[in-house]
Order: structure tokens, then C-alpha cells, then sequence
């Protein structure tokens, strides 16, 4: 009888389901967001379920590995786990945080740090088989130097410039350009309109970034604000693993440091002046692909 394997990334802008029958990968499925923080663990579980449904077509997984934002969190990886067996009535299913996955996409054993920077943003190194992670505490404590953050930079910048504490510059008119907004309450109605307005935020870091290789003084600025927090996340989980001295890889992964750029650029050039015998990894297989590994690790 065929075994079926299923991984899982449930992120902050959408949820990728991979599954394998027989050790053989079947491709990758995307469903919505299933960001247990923003969304609700009740909310994150049932959107997980929908996306594994639609990859499977109805089949049932022997075993399922999830790695979701917000499951560092003992209560939000029990809810998680326990709804998805409920769902999947007799798979075997594991939830640990997204931060896992990523680093086991590019790193499937030993030591290893991975930094993801995306919606949010978070830094895990692995020591021994021990977890360490920094920041990723959510956008309202943690995400320093996440999409979130640039967008809410950018965002505040034309805001200043529409209530005059700032001037008007070409950041802020391509921005409202953008936005389509041409005022500042039309800014406020576009965001907090949205039905996620962290996402809607965090959807303006790519034109940050763009407006950044372009040589916008003032995106750069933001971007070089963005590096270094995303640095200290980095370095701080190498510390508290004791892997400062070792030849660990530290992994790049989540959607701002997908393609090259100033921001990775400026996060690279930091993390080998600190540690020049750790290398980084760039180009790796997604994600879900960590959770699929870990999930025919259950079969």
C-alpha cells in the first residue's frame, strides 16, 4: 500500500503543501495565509487543512509535518496539531515553527542558522539537535527588519510628508503613486481597510527595495535599517547556539532575500566580517521542502 508523506510551510502570505508517495515528490500546492499570529490558530489550522486537501485531491496522508509561523508557541503548535488530526483522522502529525523547515530545506541534518525574512522576519540556529531563535515575535514586538517593518517605514515617511513634518520628495510621490493614494487619509483608508493590513504593508517592501538598487537616497535608508536589524537577529541566535567559532552555514530564506539585492548584499557583507568561516546559503529548495523531509522521517 502506498505511503503518503505530506510537508507543510504555513506562512504569513500564503500556505506551500509538498507531498510524496512512496518517497517520490508530487510537486507543490499554495493555498492561503495561515500565520497562526495574525490569523487565530483556529483559523491558521483550518486554512493548513484546505491546502492539503487540494494537494492530495482527497487522498489521506500517513503522515503530516507542518512548519508555521507562530508554532514556537507550545499552545498555538497543540491547537494546530490537534485540529489537523482531527481532520486527517489516523496520520501521524508534527508542527514546529516555519524557522525549522527553512533551515532543514537547506541543511537536512547537524548544525545550522537560517534567517527568514519575509512578512516577518526571525533567526534560528540549531546546535546538537537545541533550538535557538531571535526575534520573530510577530509585528507588533518583533519583526524588526521584516517586509512588515520596511513597508510601515515607507508608509510613515509619506505620512509625515502629507501632514508636513517631511518634504515631499520622489519616494514619497512614487509611493502615493503606488498606493493610488493622493492624500493622507486616502493612505490610512488603503491600509486599514485591507483585510490584513500587515500583509498590505508588508506587500510595499519589494517597492522599497526596487526604489533602493534605483539609488533613492531615502529607501536605501531604510533598507540599510533593515540590514542591520536582520543582522543582529543573525548573530545574536549564533551566539546563543556557541556557534560563533564553528563552520555552521547560515541559510538565507523567505521572500526579501528570495533574489539579490541591496538588502541581502548589506546582510551578507555584515554576517562574513563577523563570522568568515560560517558560509551562507542562498539557492536551496523551498521551505516545504524541510517538511517534507521531516514528514517521511514519521512514516
Amino acid at each position: 500500500m502506498s505511503r503518503i508523506a505530506v510537508g507543510v510551510d504555513a506562512g504569513g502570505s500564503k500556505t506551500a503543501v509538498t507531498y510524496s508517495v512512496d518517497g517520490t515528490c508530487k510537486g507543490v500546492w499554495y493555498g492561503s495565509a495561515a500565520n497562526a499570529t495574525v490569523r487565530g490558530a483556529e483559523r491558521a489550522s483550518s486554512a493548513i487543512a484546505d491546502a492539503i486537501e487540494l494537494a492530495l485531491e482527497g487522498a489521506l496522508p500517513d503522515a503530516i509535518f507542518v512548519g508555521a509561523a507562530g508554532a514556537g508557541r507550545d499552545s498555538v503548535a497543540t491547537t494546530l496539531r490537534g485540529a489537523l488530526e482531527s481532520r486527517f483522522e489516523g496520520s501521524r502529525v508534527e508542527v514546529r515553527d516555519d524557522a525549522y523547515i527553512a533551515l532543514r530545506a537547506a541543511v537536512p541534518e547537524g548544525d545550522g542558522t537560517v534567517l527568514i525574512a519575509g512578512t516577518g522576519a526571525i533567526a534560528y540556529a540549531e546546535k546538537g539537535g537545541e533550538g535557538f531563535r531571535a526575534g520573530g515575535y510577530g509585528y507588533l514586538f518583533g519583526d524588526a527588519g521584516s517586509g512588515f517593518a520596511i513597508g510601515a517605514a515607507a508608509i510613515e515617511r509619506l505620512l509625515r510628508a502629507y501632514d508636513g513634518r517631511a518634504s515631499r520628495d520622489a519616494f514619497t510621490e512614487e509611493l502615493a503613486r503606488t498606493l493610488g493614494a493622493g492624500s493622507l487619509q486616502d493612505t490610512l483608508q488603503k491600509v486599514y481597510a485591507d483585510s490584513s493590513p500587515s500583509r498590505a504593508v508588508a506587500d510595499l517592501a519589494p517597492f522599497v527595495l526596487d526604489l533602493a538598487a534605483r539609488g533613492d537616497r531615502g529607501a536605501s535608508k531604510i533598507v540599510q535599517q533593515a540590514a542591520a536589524a536582520l543582522s543582529d537577529l543573525v548573530k545574536s541566535a549564533i551566539k546563543s547556539a556557541h556557534l560563533n567559532d564553528s563552520c555552521a552555514p547560515i541559510v538565507f530564506s523567505g521572500g526579501l532575500l528570495r533574489a539579490a539585492s541591496l538588502l541581502s548584499y548589506l546582510i551578507e557583507t555584515r554576517l562574513l566580517n563577523e563570522f568568515p568561516a560560517m558560509p551562507i546559503l542562498k539557492e536551496h529548495p523551498e521551505p516545504c521542502a524541510g517538511a517534507l523531509y521531516a514528514a517521511q522521517g514519521l512514516l
